[in-house]
């Protein structure tokens, strides 16, 4: 039987956050909480997921962990996840789960109002106003998983230094890019969010921009059966062709490009973040 759910509010710094608590009171639950962020870039309200750490209440300059969902998933993914939501509760950092939509975490060539790149600036604008979390790379991460995992690499590579860890889980990391890959590792473009244009395209993906990832810590999780992998290994080999070479923690997960994945590949990510953060006071 689920258990009865009833949301308490409680105000942070200035703005009001609903905590999702069980009937049963399980209190690690009161360290979910959900707000929203008035975008001036997309021109409206998006919902956001916060998961404060357990012990530390009331510390500043907390470690920050921004989290950015695939495509067709949502803020509370994650958080719908038993194994996630077990894992970011167990987290030592912050953990901001925004709400992407379909947008690619990019300002679009194709349709220039879906300025989700700009949004994604205002969501580490809004929880830097509002949590108590660092504001230097040292004390802020960015991950994510497929969609995500491509736009936490490009919001890193967009604001070069900004982010002291970056990691994607079964990210498109050479995309978008023409499908000539082997079979079944390739991906079909949106046109509506990319345009048609293949030189349009090269200035979006990933794999051009390697050294504007240089002093951050790297972490990779990888499908064997992904349909990704192929893009991902180009990445791989562009990081080690870079002089000197990019270093990257990587983790191969057997499995293909699902959400199953995604939930193992979380604590691993937490886990690097962790370590990041701890060299990194």
């Amino acid at each position: 039987m689920t258990p009865r759910r009833t949301k308490s509010w409680f105000c942070l710094g200035g703005l009001m956050l609903a905590s999702a608590l069980p009937a049963a009171a399980d209190p690690a639950a009161a360290r979910i909480t959900f707000g929203e962020v008035r975008s001036a870039a997309l021109g409206r309200t998006l919902p956001v997921a916060v998961v404060a750490p357990a012990g530390i209440a009331g510390a500043a300059d907390q470690p920050v962990l921004y989290i950015l969902h695939g495509r067709g998933r949502h803020h509370r993914s994650l958080l719908d996840s038993p194994a996630a939501r077990a894992a970011l509760l167990q987290a030592r950092c912050h953990v901001v789960l925004p709400q992407g939509e379909d947008g690619w975490y990019i300002d679009s060539p194709a349709q220039p109002p879906a300025r989700y790149g700009a949004y994604l600036a205002e969501v580490v604008a809004w929880a830097e106003r509002t949590l108590p979390v660092g504001r230097t790379p040292a004390r802020r991460g960015i991950a994510g998983w497929s969609m995500g995992g491509y736009g936490a690499v490009r919001a890193a590579q967009a604001e070069p230094g900004r982010f002291g860890f970056v990691a994607s889980v079964i990210g498109l990391l050479d995309f978008p890019r023409s499908e000539d890959l082997p079979a079944g590792q390739n991906y079909r473009v949106p046109t509506a969010r990319f345009t048609a244009d293949p030189a349009v395209w090269s200035a979006f993906n990933p794999l051009g921009a390697v050294e504007k990832l240089r002093g951050s810590a790297l972490t990779l999780v990888l499908a064997t059966r992904g349909f990704e992998l192929t893009m991902n290994e180009h990445f791989l080999a562009a990081l080690a062709a870079a002089r000197p070479p990019l270093p990257a923690r990587v983790h191969r997960l057997e499995g293909g490009h699902e959400f199953a994945l995604v939930e193992s590949a979380v604590p691993l990510v937490l886990a690097d973040a962790a370590e990041f953060f701890a060299l990194h006071p």
